[in-house]
C-alpha cells in the first residue's frame, strides 16, 4: 500500500491524465507478474504432470488477458471524441471484458473434461517439493498483487482496477488448492490433484461470469455510487446563490462522465444573475471531477 501511495503521490487522481498514469502503472506490474507466475506454474506444472497446476497457470495467463483490458481501456479513453462517439471510447473496454469473459469460461469447461479424463484414465503426477515451494511463492506474489492493485483501485475509484485486483486474489486462491493437490500427491494421494482440478476451474468460471456480468451492467448505464454523487451535490452547493441541488445524473463513459443536474436559486433574480450562477456550479464541478456539466435553473 505505501508503494501505491508513493506512486500517487501529491498528485489530483480525478484528473484523466493522471488515472491513465495510475492504470498504467498497475496494468504493467500485473502483465510482468502475471507472466512470471504463467512460466513458473507452467513450468512445474509439466514437470509434475498436474492438471491442477497447469489449469492453474492457465488462470495467470488469463490474468494477464485481464490487465491488457485494463491497459487498452485507459488508454482509449484518452482518445478524444469524434463526431460518432461524441463523449469518447471509454467503453469499448467493457466489449472487450465480454470477450475475455467468454475466453475463461471456455477454458474452464476445457479443464474440467481434463480433470475428468484424469479421474477416468487414473493418470498419476509426480509432485516434488521444489514444486510446492513454486506454487507457495505464487501465492505471495498474487497476494502483494492485490494488495497494490486494490490500494490503487481505492485511490481512482476504478472499477476496471477492482476487477484486476480480485483477478489477483482468485488467482491466489486457486493456487492454495494447487498447493493442497501437491501435497497431497506427495504424501500418496494423487486423485486429489484431478478434484482440485475442478475447483480451479470453478474459480476460473465464476471470473469470467463476474467480468461479462460487471461488463453487461456498465454497457447497459450502471448507477454510479451514492458517495460520487454526494460529492458533486455539495461541490455544487458550495456556490452563492444556489439555495438547492436535485434530480442529478451522471453518465458514465469510462474515465469521462457528463453530469447533468437541477439547482434552485431565488426567483427574484435577474435572468443573467442566474445564469452567472449556473455557469458558476457548471465550471466549479467541471474543474473537480473533470467533466461535462449541464445545469438547469429552478427559481424558489
Amino acid at each position: 500500500s505505501r508503494l501505491a501511495e508513493f506512486a500517487t503521490k501529491s498528485r489530483d487522481l480525478r484528473d484523466p491524465g493522471e488515472r491513465h498514469r495510475v492504470g498504467m502503472i498497475e496494468s504493467w506490474v500485473s502483465i510482468a507478474g502475471n507472466l512470471f507466475l504463467t512460466l513458473l506454474k507452467a513450468l512445474f506444472g509439466f514437470l509434475t504432470n498436474s492438471i491442477s497446476l497447469i489449469a492453474d497457470a492457465v488462470h495467470s495467463a488469463s490474468d494477464i488477458l485481464s490487465s491488457i483490458v485494463v491497459l487498452i481501456g485507459f488508454n482509449l479513453a484518452k482518445r478524444k471524441p469524434d463526431r460518432e462517439h461524441p463523449h469518447g471510447h471509454g467503453r469499448i473496454e467493457y466489449l472487450a471484458g465480454l470477450l475475455i469473459a467468454a475466453m475463461l469460461i471456455g477454458a474452464a469447461l476445457l479443464f474440467i473434461y481434463n480433470a475428468y479424463s484424469r479421474l477416468q484414465d487414473g493418470v498419476i503426477i509426480k509432485p516434488s517439493i521444489a514444486a510446492i515451494i513454486a506454487v507457495f511463492i505464487a501465492i505471495l506474489i498474487k497476494e502483494f498483487m492485490f494488495y497494490f492493485s486494490n490500494k490503487l483501485r481505492e485511490l481512482i475509484d476504478s472499477d476496471a482496477l477492482a476487477g484486476d485486483a480480485w483477478h489477483h486474489r482468485s488467482d491466489s486462491l486457486s493456487s492454495l488448492l494447487v498447493l493442497v493437490a501437491l501435497i497431497g500427491a506427495y504424501a500418496g494421494l494423487p486423485a486429489l490433484d484431478a478434484y482440485l482440478g475442478f475447483a480451479v476451474a470453478a474459480f476460473i468460471m465464476y471470473a469470467g461470469y463476474n467480468i461479462a456480468r460487471q461488463s453487461c451492467s456498465r454497457l447497459l448505464g450502471k448507477a454510479p455510487d451514492s458517495e460520487l454523487q454526494d460529492d458533486i451535490t455539495c461541490c455544487a452547493n458550495e456556490i452563492d446563490g444556489v439555495i438547492d441541488t436535485h434530480d442529478l445524473e451522471i453518465h458514465d463513459y469510462g474515465s469521462w462522465k457528463v453530469v447533468t443536474m437541477h439547482i434552485g436559486v431565488n426567483g427574484s433574480l435577474t435572468l443573467e444573475e442566474a445564469h452567472t450562477i449556473a455557469h458558476k456550479v457548471e465550471d466549479h464541478v467541471s474543474a473537480t471531477f473533470h467533466c461535462n456539466t449541464v445545469v438547469h435553473l429552478d427559481p424558489r
